[in-house]
Order: C-alpha cells, then sequence, then structure tokens
C-alpha cells in the first residue's frame, strides 16, 4: 500500500460518506465495498488521523404527522363511535371504523378481566417458547395463527384456546404476529405493561428488556392497545404503518407515531432497518443477532440517533461504518465482548 498522502486526495470524505451510506443501505457493489475497507485498512495503518478529522455522516428521514396530532385523531374517531346519532357518521373515514366499535370495548373488558385473573391460563397445558440468541423461530399456534420469534426472546401460550378469548403472554423479546381472524374470540397479547387486542391482523410487538420502550406496529388491519395498569384508559386505536410507544418504567401514555412498512419486522426476513433509532437499542439489537456483548465506553454515543438498513453484513464491516458514521473506535475484547470507545 502507498503512503498515506495518496489515500487521502483520492478517497475524499465525501466519496468514503458516500460509500459508508451504500453500504448501510445494502447499495454497495463488490468493488465499492472492496475501496471501503481498503480505505479502513489505510487508516489502521496511518493512526494519525483520529476519528475527529472525519464528519459524522446525518441521515434524514421524512417527517410526517406528530405523533400527538395522531393520537388525537385516533381519540376523536373513538369518541364519534360512542354516539351513532352524530353527523360526523356520514363521513367515509368513521364509516370505516363502524365495525370496530364493538372491538373497542371489547378491549377495556379485556384489561379488566386480565387484572381480575391476572396470570390465569386458559389451559393447564402451557408451551414455552424461547428464541436463543442469534436464531429466529416460526411457532404455529392451536388456530392456526403464526408467530415468529426474534432472538433472545420468549413467549407462552396454551396448548388449545378453550375460554371466549385467545391470550398469550411476551414474557421477553419481540414477536410478529399474523393472527386468523376470528370476531367471536379476541386474540390478546400481555407484552410487559401492555395489553394488545386484535380480531385478526398483523402486527409486531418489542418488548426487551434492555430497550428503553416497549413497541407495537401494525403492518395490516386494526389493533387495539391498552395500559395493563390503566384499564379506564379508553383503547388506543392503531392503523397499518402506526406505531404505539410506551416507556414501561412510566407506563402513562400510549404515544403513536407513523412508521414505513420496510421498518415493520424486516428481522424475520433476516434484514435490520432502523428509523431515526437511538444507537444503545441499534447495539442492543446486533448483539442479540450475532451473539456479542458490546460495551459503550462513550457517554456521548447513548443520545445518538442513525437510520440504516442491514442485511447479513458481518459484524466487523458494520461496527466499521457505524464507527465511521457516529466516530467512535472500538475493539473485540475476547471472543464474546467488544468495547466501544
Amino acid at each position: 500500500m502507498c503512503c498515506k498522502g495518496p489515500i487521502r486526495f483520492a478517497m475524499t470524505q465525501d466519496y468514503i460518506r458516500q460509500l459508508a451510506k451504500k453500504f448501510l443501505d445494502g447499495t454497495a457493489t463488490e468493488e465499492e465495498k472492496k475501496q471501503l475497507h481498503a480505505w479502513y485498512d489505510s487508516q489502521d495503518a496511518n493512526s494519525d488521523m483520529t476519528p475527529d478529522e472525519i464528519q459524522p455522516e446525518v441521515v434524514k428521514v421524512p417527517v410526517g404527522e406528530s405523533g400527538e396530532t395522531i393520537r388525537n385523531r385516533m381519540l376523536d374517531n373513538l369518541k364519534a363511535l360512542q354516539n351513532r346519532d352524530e353527523p360526523v357518521l356520514k363521513y367515509h373515514w368513521v364509516r370505516r371504523f363502524t365495525f370496530w366499535s364493538s372491538a373497542a370495548a371489547a378491549v377495556v373488558i379485556a384489561g379488566f378481566l386480565f387484572l381480575k385473573n391476572t396470570h390465569k391460563t386458559q389451559s393447564s397445558a402451557l408451551q414455552l417458547v424461547q428464541a436463543p440468541l442469534g436464531k429466529t423461530l416460526d411457532i404455529k399456534l392451536p388456530d392456526g395463527s403464526h408467530i415468529w420469534l426474534n432472538a433472545g426472546s420468549t413467549l407462552t401460550y396454551p396448548k388449545s384456546f378453550s375460554g371466549k378469548t385467545r391470550e398469550v403472554v411476551l414474557r421477553e423479546g419481540q414477536a410478529f404476529f399474523d393472527i386468523v381472524h376470528d370476531k367471536t374470540k379476541p386474540f390478546i397479547v400481555h407484552a410487559k405493561a401492555l395489553n394488545i387486542t386484535v380480531l385478526g391482523t398483523s402486527f409486531d410487538v418489542k418488548a426487551y428488556r434492555n430497550d428503553p420502550d416497549i413497541k407495537v406496529t401494525v403492518k395490516t388491519g386494526k389493533v387495539g392497545v391498552t395500559l395493563r395498569d390503566k384499564p379506564e384508559h379508553p383503547a388506543v386505536m392503531l392503523l397499518p404503518a402506526e406505531q404505539a410507544v410506551v416507556a414501561p418504567e412510566q407506563a402513562v401514555k400510549i404515544q403513536v407515531n407513523e412508521i414505513s412498512k420496510p421498518a415493520i419486522a424486516p428481522w424475520k426476513d433476516n434484514r435490520m432497518v432502523f428509523e431515526d433509532e437511538l444507537l444503545p437499542e441499534i447495539f442492543h439489537a446486533l448483539e442479540r443477532k450475532y451473539k456479542q456483548h458490546i460495551v459503550v465506553e462513550k457517554p456521548d454515543l447513548l443520545t445518538e440517533k442513525i437510520s440504516l438498513t442491514l442485511h447479513d453484513q458481518p459484524l466487523a464491516d458494520v461496527l466499521k461504518v457505524l464507527g465511521f458514521s457516529k466516530k467512535f473506535n472500538y475493539s473485540q475484547l475476547n471472543d464474546s465482548t467488544i468495547v466501544v470507545r
């Protein structure tokens, strides 16, 4: 390899930044990957160029309605359903919600029943399923519904759904639910501080212990979300491409945001898509996928956010590009621990 001067002039920071973005998006060609790796190797060989000399990459994401606006819109829809005589029902967007009125009531009732019979199961025979780190599982339920369980997740469900509801408990982790429709028997997911009720739809629930929030994201259909300890609060109704976010430590409010469809449960197809996510959450996801423990020794990174798409890139390559974008170094402490500085 030649001296460091030609590399700096031939591989400009703008060009490296473009290569890094294409790598994270999964669109880089093999030749571009080789160029990027060669540049990293040159930095290792010429340590006088510190991370502070590299400008961080800022990835913009579209800004839609605010979470507060969406929440208010859906609450207004529910209030409209409480009085069928009001003129507002003549509008098409309200009529789309009419069939859901009874289901919304069922959500609240289910919340009361859950508090009254906490952790009672519909069958004495419970199935416990755990997905190990680095692997996902596909589970078929007694009613024909499917659940994909992400790495490091634990789920319990009965051998048969014999009661008036179909209930499962996501004890830890993340799961994607594709639920068979049954208007006579609502499907309820208990996940940490939330109860999620549907009649038949597909949605993702993320409730890892070391992530700051619980997230419920709808792919198809409609989903009702209630706070377990606030059964008197009306259910928040989610539509496709909407996400409910709750901080489990302060579970007093459900915030609703919009999310793009590619970012809904890509993990079950061996992809990782993050939209304006905190870096610690991305590190946690990498830990589970690659069976590594990542120790962050640079406090500034804890509030950093980034948007990126990952496919099956090696962890070392992912960390190199993230390090370039967010100005950090990393080292492999042992076989299972990585230190970020």
